[in-house]
C-alpha cells in the first residue's frame, strides 16, 4: 500500500454545510482556499482573515492578490518544522512539485492559471525547498468547479510528463491548493513512478464532519494500491 503523509492549514466546508455551520472558522479558510485558487469570476471580493499561524496576529484583508503571500508567511518561521514533518535532512533536499490546474499545459505552463506553481515559487522564495514542473496537463480539461469530477484513472490518463527529470536525493512533496479525495494527488504520484519518499502539503484539506476549528492545521494520509490495476484512492484525515 502506498502511502503519502500530508499536512494542510486548514480544512475546507463547503458553504452552507451542516459541518461549516458547527465548525469555527470555516468561512474564513474557504475564502482562504478560493483566494488561493482564484479561479472565479468575478474574482471573490476581499475577506478579513486571521489565521492561527499567520504572524500578524490580526485579520487581514485578503484576496487573489495576496493570497499566496498571506499563506507563505504563515511558513517562512516554521521552515525547520516542516522539514521534519516531510522527513527531509534540510530544505534544500525538498522538491516542491505543483499540481497543474486544469488549463496548464506543456505549452502554457508560463501564461495559464498555474496558481500551485506560484505558490511552489513563494515556498522556495523564503527559502522552503526547490521547485519542479514534473507534469502538465496532456489537453486543457474541464475544472472541478464545472462539476466534472474526474476518477484518479481519468486524471492520471490526462496528465504527462514534462522533460524536466525528477530531482535526486530530495524528498518530493507535492503542492495543491484543496485536497478533496486525494485522486490528483494519487495521480501524480503514479505518474512519477511512485517509488521515491513522497509527502503532500496544500492549503487546506476537506471535510465533511464538524472539526474544533478549521483553521487548525490538519494532517492527513493519501492510500492507494500501487500494484492494482486501478486507482483506488483515500485520504484519510488525522
Amino acid at each position: 500500500m502506498r502511502r503519502i503523509r500530508g499536512l494542510a492549514l486548514g480544512t475546507y466546508y463547503a458553504k452552507g454545510a451542516d459541518a461549516a455551520r458547527a465548525t469555527p472558522n470555516a468561512s474564513q479558510v474557504r475564502g482562504l482556499v478560493y483566494a488561493v485558487k482564484d479561479n472565479r469570476v468575478p474574482p471573490n471580493p476581499k475577506q478579513p482573515i486571521q489565521h492561527r499561524l499567520h504572524p500578524i496576529g490580526r485579520p487581514v484583508q485578503v484576496d487573489r492578490t495576496n493570497a499566496i503571500e498571506y499563506v507563505t508567511a504563515m511558513l517562512a518561521n516554521r521552515i525547520d518544522r516542516l522539514t521534519r514533518f516531510f522527513k527531509a535532512e534540510e530544505p534544500d533536499a525538498i522538491t516542491l512539485i505543483p499540481v497543474p490546474s486544469s488549463s496548464v499545459t506543456a505549452a502554457t505552463i508560463q501564461t495559464a492559471r498555474f496558481r500551485t506553481l506560484r505558490l511552489c515559487n513563494a515556498l522556495a522564495g523564503v527559502g522552503f525547498g526547490h521547485v519542479a514542473v514534473l507534469a502538465v496537463q496532456r489537453k486543457p480539461v474541464e475544472g472541478k468547479t464545472k462539476g466534472n469530477r474526474r476518477t484518479a484513472d481519468q486524471i492520471l490518463a490526462g496528465l504527462a510528463r514534462t522533460s524536466t527529470p525528477v530531482p535526486r536525493g530530495t524528498t518530493l512533496v507535492i503542492v495543491d491548493d484543496n485536497v478533496q479525495s486525494g485522486a490528483s494527488i494519487a495521480a501524480l504520484d503514479t505518474l512519477l513512478g511512485a517509488s521515491r519518499p513522497t509527502a503532500a502539503f496544500a492549503v487546506a484539506v476537506t471535510d465533511s464532519q464538524p472539526y474544533a476549528d478549521a483553521g487548525k492545521a490538519r494532517r492527513f494520509t493519501i492510500e492507494y494500491d500501487e500494484t492494482a490495476d486501478s486507482l483506488d484512492v483515500a485520504c484519510i484525515l488525522g
